[in-house]
């Protein structure tokens, strides 16, 4: 009996430490999709010489390109995050598109630093350069 009192214990103190990690992990994973999809738009871009846009919608990442027989790609941020905010670097006339990053044929994009934020309040800002592509990342 006291056995089982004792891992009764253990797995109430151990389970909101597990929940904490699995929360953790999952802004790590939308932050790590938030820059492989935009080094990837602007590598189709340069390899096939076309426009691509990244488009961020309040669930998921949507990239379009300009070539037909490129598919349309996407990604799902997980439940808990969301987009806090977002803002384009480089000054474009056009703000009717709402989140959107065009990538240009020669390499360069129109930059967005975004904020993702989950239900703690645990927030991370995603920069993309608009002429080297470089994607960083702060607390």
């Amino acid at each position: 009996m006291l056995v089982v009192v004792i891992i009764l214990i253990a797995t109430a103190v151990s389970v909101p430490i597990f929940r904490g990690t699995f929360q953790s992990t999952q802004m790590t994973d939308a932050v790590r999709s938030t820059a492989r999809m935009a080094r990837f738009a602007r590598s189709i871009a340069i390899l096939k010489q076309v426009d691509c846009t990244l488009k961020f919608e309040d669930d998921k990442m949507v990239l379009t390109c300009a070539d037909p027989n490129e598919p349309e790609t996407s990604r799902r941020f997980p439940e808990d995050i969301q987009i806090s905010r977002f803002e384009t670097i480089s000054e474009t006339d056009d703000f009717s598109e709402g989140r959107v990053v065009r990538y240009y044929a020669n390499g360069m994009n129109d930059g967005f630093e975004l904020t993702l934020e989950d239900d703690k309040n645990r927030k991370k800002i995603i920069e993309c350069h608009p002429i080297t592509g470089k994607v960083t990342v702060e607390e």
